[in-house]
């Protein structure tokens, strides 16, 4: 099957980001790995730690989502400079 991105729907392609969205995520996925790391630390496992965690990964999908699609508001101190 000879697929061509261009053909697929707007929301389906891949998206490349700039370097500046780029940091901007591994920034956003580190904080969320703190978030992990204190859960999992400080939580003993249960349904509702599982939810929990669900819902982190779900929230953390959607905002590089949101980044790789609609851009960023913040702007990275190190690349004002």
């Amino acid at each position: 099957m000879d697929i061509k991105m261009e053909d697929l729907n707007e929301k389906a392609q891949y998206k490349k980001v700039s370097k500046i969205e780029e940091e901007f995520i591994n920034r956003t996925r580190v904080y969320f790995s703190d978030i992990y790391d204190y859960i999992e630390q400080n939580c003993n496992s249960s349904r509702e730690t599982s939810l929990a965690l669900t819902k982190l990964e779900e929230c953390q999908f959607w905002l590089i989502k949101s980044i790789t699609r609609n851009g960023y508001k913040t702007k990275i101190k190190e690349q004002e400079d």
